[in-house]
C-alpha cells in the first residue's frame, strides 16, 4: 500500500482510493493502519512535485511569463502570505488533502512554487490524506456489512 501511495502521488493516473479499497475488501487490515501507510507514501510522493515545483520559477519560459511586474507584485505576495501564515497554509494544505479541494495535487505544486515550509505541508497533508482515506474505508467496512 506504500509503495502505491508513492507511484498514485506522482503519477495522478493510478488510483489510490481504489487500490485502497481493494486491499481493505481483501485482506481486512485495520481501517486506521490502512489509511496511514497509504496517507504516509502518498504524502512521500507529494513530495517530488513539491520540490520540483520549489525550481520551477527559475524555468525560464516561466520566469517570462510573470516577468511583468504586476504579476511579480502577485508571486511575491502570495509567497509571502503562504511563508508568512503557516497554521494558515496549513490549515488549507489540511483541508486540500481531507476534501479532495482544491485537489491535492494541486496544492503540492502551488506549495513547492510559493516555497511553503515542507515539515507544515507533509505533516497536514499526512494528517489529512489519512483522515480522508480512514473515513473512506470506515464507510467502505459498513457498506460491506
Amino acid at each position: 500500500m506504500f509503495g502505491f501511495g508513492v507511484l498514485s502521488a506522482v503519477i495522478p493516473v493510478f488510483n489510490m482510493e481504489i487500490y485502497i479499497a481493494a486491499v481493505y475488501k481483501t485482506f481486512h487490515p485495520s481501517a486506521f493502519e490502512a489509511a496511514a501507510v497509504g496517507s504516509l507514501g502518498q504524502n512521500i510522493g507529494k513530495l517530488a512535485w513539491y520540490y520540483a515545483s520549489r525550481g520551477a520559477i527559475d524555468v525560464p519560459w516561466l520566469r517570462r511569463r510573470i516577468a511583468a511586474p504586476k504579476r511579480q507584485e502577485s508571486y511575491a505576495r502570495w509567497s509571502g502570505y503562504v511563508q508568512g501564515r503557516p497554521g494558515l497554509s496549513g490549515l488549507l494544505t489540511f483541508v486540500s488533502a481531507a476534501i479532495g479541494f482544491p485537489p491535492f495535487f494541486v496544492m503540492a505544486v502551488v506549495a513547492g512554487t510559493l516555497r511553503m515550509n515542507v515539515v507544515v505541508f507533509f505533516l497536514a497533508g499526512f494528517v489529512g490524506r489519512t483522515l480522508f482515506f480512514w473515513v473512506a474505508l470506515l464507510g467502505l467496512g459498513l457498506f460491506l456489512r
